[in-house]
Formats: C-alpha cells, sequence, structure tokens
C-alpha cells in the first residue's frame, strides 16, 4: 500500500465512474491518508445544484465543502484576484467549444488561512439532458511550483553569472596583456642600449616596477577572488578587537602615505568586537584604506571608524577627503561584469579587483557593504560585520559548580552571555546556536570527558581557536600532557580560587 502514495490521483480516478457518488465516497474512505493533496468536485454550468467534492477539499483549500458551496461565488470566492480572470476565461472557452479529452490548467487559491496554494485542476466535460458537467481534479501542487521557483531563481542566477564571467575574463585578459607590450619594449631599451642616461634608465626601471607592481595585484586579487567562489578559502571567524585589527592593517601602509603626505586617522573604541576571519578581514581594510590614500591628494586626511550598527553588527568606515566618484561610475563598483578602475591622483593604477574582492569577503562574513561619494568631496565606504559579544560555555556536570562559576562570570562580566551545559554532547549542540568566545569546562566527566569533547571541538574550523580553561580535580603528569598535546595550558586545579578564575578569563579576554 506504501507503493500507492507515489501513483498520480488520475490513474485511480479513470477506474470509477465519477458521477457516482457511493462510488467516489467508498473510494476516498479506502484511500484516506493516502491521498491528501487532491479532491474531486462534480459542478455543472447551470449552477442549479451545488458543487459536489469529494476527498481532501478542506486540507487543500482550508474550507469544507459545505463552507465553499454557502459562499456567493463557490470555488470562485477563494481564487486568488490575479488569477480569477484566466480562471473565468478557461471555462468559458471550454462551456463555448466543448472540447473532448482533458484540460489542464493551474491557478492560485487562498488557503483559509491566508496562504497561497497552487492548484492544477484536470476538467472533464460531459453532456447531458442539454447540461454542461464538469468533472474536476484539482490537486495541490504548491510544493512543485516553490521548487520550480527555486529552480528558475538558481537557473538565472547561473546565466547571469555564466554572462557575467565572460565578460569579466574578456575584461581581465585584456588588463592582463596589455601592459606587457610597454614592459617588454622598456626592457628591450635597457637591454639593447646600455649607453642610456641614467636618468632615463631609472625613469624606465620605476615605469617597469609600478607596472609589475600592479600586475602582481591584478593577479593576487584575482586568484583570491577565484579561490574565494571556488570555497578554497576557508573562513575561520574568531572574536577579534576591532581596533587591533584596524591598527594592524593600516600599520602596512604608513610608509605610503607618509611618502604621499596623507593622514591616517582613527577613532576607535578599545572594547569593540567582531567575529572574523582575521587575515580576510585585514585584507578588507588595506584594500579600502590603500584605495582611500591612492585617490586623496597630499595634505589631505583619511579617517577610519567604527561603531555598533543596528542589532549584533558592527560597523566600520573608511572616510577620504579625495577625488571621488563620477555618479555614471558608482553603479560600476562592485560588478563583476563591469570591472571599474581609474588612476590615483599621482598617476597610481589600480586592478579594479579590489573592491570585488572586498565585497565578497564582507558577504562570506554576512555582513553588507556599501558607499557615498561626491566627485571633488571624497568617498566614504561603510561595511558591516557581525558582532562578538562575550560568550562564556560552562561546561560542568554538576549543577552547583555550574551555578558557582556562572556568578562568578556573571558579576565580574557584566556584558557577557553565559551558556552552560551538563556534558560534551550538550555543548557541542549549544554551538550550533552561538559560538562561545571562551569555554571553561570540567575534566572529568561521564559520557565524554573534557579532553575528548575539545578534541571534537578542534575538528570544526569555527571551533578549534576558541581558548579553553579546564578545571580538573587530577594534575597528575598524565592528564597535563594530554591537554598540552591539544594545546590546552591552561589547567586550573579544583576548588577554584574565584580570584584566578577571573585572572585567567582576563588573559584570554
Amino acid at each position: 500500500m506504501e507503493g500507492s502514495k507515489n501513483n498520480r490521483p488520475e490513474s485511480f480516478v479513470s477506474e470509477i465512474k465519477t458521477g457516482d457518488e457511493i462510488v467516489l465516497k467508498k473510494f476516498f474512505e479506502e484511500r484516506s491518508g493516502y491521498f491528501d493533496d487532491f479532491f474531486i468536485m462534480i459542478s455543472n454550468n447551470s449552477r442549479e445544484e451545488p458543487e459536489k467534492f469529494y476527498g481532501a477539499v478542506a486540507k487543500v483549500t482550508g474550507y469544507s465543502s459545505e463552507e465553499l458551496n454557502s459562499m456567493p461565488g463557490g470555488i470562485l470566492s477563494i481564487i486568488h484576484e490575479d488569477d480569477l480572470e484566466s480562471y473565468k476565461r478557461t471555462y468559458f472557452d471550454i462551456s463555448r467549444n466543448n472540447p473532448e479529452g482533458t484540460t489542464y490548467h493551474t491557478f492560485r487559491v487562498l488557503h483559509k488561512t491566508r496562504k497561497i496554494v497552487w492548484i492544477e485542476e484536470n476538467i472533464k466535460v460531459h453532456s447531458e439532458d442539454e447540461k454542461i458537467w464538469y468533472e474536476r481534479l484539482l490537486r495541490d501542487v504548491t510544493i512543485y511550483k516553490e521548487r520550480e521557483k527555486d529552480l528558475l531563481a538558481k537557473y538565472s542566477r547561473i546565466e547571469y553569472l555564466n554572462n557575467a564571467k565572460d565578460k569579466f575574463i574578456s575584461i581581465v585578459s585584456h588588463d592582463l596583456r596589455s601592459p606587457f607590450t610597454s614592459l617588454l619594449g622598456f626592457a628591450e631599451i635597457l637591454l639593447n642600449e646600455p649607453d642610456l642616461p641614467e636618468e632615463e634608465k631609472e625613469e624606465y626601471l620605476r615605469y617597469i616596477h609600478k607596472a609589475s607592481e600592479t600586475q602582481l595585484e591584478l593577479v593576487n586579487h584575482l586568484l583570491d577572488w577565484s579561490r574565494l567562489q571556488l570555497g578554497k578559502i576557508v573562513i575561520e571567524p574568531v572574536r577579534l578587537n576591532v581596533r587591533m585589527i584596524v591598527s594592524n592593517a593600516i600599520s602596512a601602509l604608513t610608509g605610503l602615505a607618509v611618502r604621499k603626505g596623507v593622514e591616517i586617522i582613527t577613532d576607535i573604541q578599545e572594547d569593540l568586537y567582531f567575529f572574523a576571519d582575521s587575515k580576510l578581514i585585514e585584507r578588507v581594510i588595506s584594500n579600502l584604506v590603500n584605495n582611500a590614500i591612492k585617490f586623496t591628494p597630499p595634505e589631505k586626511t583619511i579617517t577610519v571608524t567604527a561603531g555598533k550598527f543596528g542589532k549584533g553588527m558592527i560597523e566600520l568606515v573608511v572616510k577620504d577627503e579625495g577625488i571621488g566618484i563620477e555618479e555614471k561610475d558608482q553603479s560600476k563598483l562592485f560588478k563583476l561584469e563591469e570591472k571599474f578602475s581609474t588612476d590615483g591622483t599621482e598617476g597610481e593604477k589600480g586592478s579594479g579587483l579590489g573592491l570585488m574582492l572586498v565585497k565578497e569577503i564582507v558577504e562570506k562574513h554576512n555582513g553588507e557593504i556599501w558607499f557615498y561619494s561626491e566627485l571633488g568631496n571624497g568617498s566614504e565606504f561603510h561595511f558591516t560585520v557581525p558582532e562578538a559579544r562575550q560568550i562564556f560555555m560552562i561546561v560542568d556536570d554538576d549543577p552547583q559548580t555550574l551555578k558557582l562559576y556562572k556568578n562568578i562570570i556573571a558579576s565580574n562580566f557584566q556584558d557577557s552571555e553565559i551558556m552552560v551545559a551538563e556534558n560534551g554532547f550538550e555543548a557541542l549542540n549549544l554551538t550550533n546556536e552561538k559560538i562561545p568566545s571562551i569555554i571553561i569546562t570540567d575534566n572529568d566527566m561521564p559520557l565524554m570527558n573534557g579532553a575528548q569533547m575539545i578534541e571534537v571541538f578542534q575538528k570544526n574550523s569555527l571551533l578549534k581557536n576558541i581558548p579553553v580553561i579546564v578545571i580538573t580535580g587530577d594534575q597528575d603528569d598524565e592528564t597535563k600532557e594530554k591537554y598540552n598535546k591539544l594545546g590546552i595550558h591552561s589547567l586550573l586545579s579544583k576548588p577554584i580560587k574565584k580570584e584566578l578564575l577571573i585572572e585567567e578569563i582576563n588573559n584570554f579576554a
């Protein structure tokens, strides 16, 4: 009987005389529970008799047959307004042409709960005593329509990406080739004309050096972008101090800014944290600041700020006093199919791929990026990254110990969240909801001890870098060696002193 669920209901309907009410009722009673996505409806064009419904009409529409018949237009009353005219036109054509065979069409109805249900209707026409009778099989095909919609959206996205990729490859291949004519030409002159004045040699070498740097930047951006697309760069987010990451990213560009006479100012509070991959997010900041330096004239300023944005996000802003972007070019930024680049204020070349890479990284972090710019009045780029609150996970099988640790943390780290678990399995399940920033765990627990739990955590790229404090009553050499091999060096003895636990947490925080 189980296999019957996969058969189309039409095959069963064809076996019975649909006008026979007793047979129809028996048919559905015998197959109760097997076909809950369709119903049969018998009606005539004169509507002198109420429409008859058999099967899962209430399941599909939310209305009983009595409720539908009590409505002024019957089933017409629940047809979606956008489909009502085409529905009526279908029946008008049927009544006028009296076609043989079955007519198929689809339309939407509003379920009693107001959700939209897609219906596929198969209509057979019979003439009897100058009346036209309709045998109608109505089936809920919502799930198939939703899948069709998803597939069409995916197809459109793939088609768009494929077209954009072709155009992108065409643009990039041109950019990769075009500088080599000049590079090879200048190199050939230097090789074949040893008597060139030193000034000319230096000029040609500077050009070769700058052009090579630009080409290397283009290749690096292209490789990084493609690796992100292919999933070959694994994002490993951890809790990071925003001020420290911005400082690291900017430090590598300080020399470039000083040489150009551009000042970089940062205004970021110390206790701001985000949840991000340190290398990738540094790449975002350095790309944006590097662009700002490139398009900012000497004696001007670049400002980098950060703050909380909405619920659970951190916003970073890179603002410059540069040349700005023409309005006609602003729509080209971040677009795969329209690689856009202009020269800097001192002729600096760009790859045109930096902002695409930045956007890709930000979106991989579940953030957004946008900008404001006015020609002659500079630009400011904004992007968001998830905020990292201090989230403690305490794992211990003793309820009293859990309560003690929870009270210590709550009273000393007010702006924090605390998750508790009585064993390793429960702790693992909690990490599916939120990623803790520090784990405090007992060593001796049933089912899964502290070391076994940490081994499982370290197999997950999102969890492997989380600091762990292990509290144990057994401080023998074997236990120490076991945790040393796991890279856990914070091993505290029971009973734990409050001051020592707070000190150890502060070392990680």
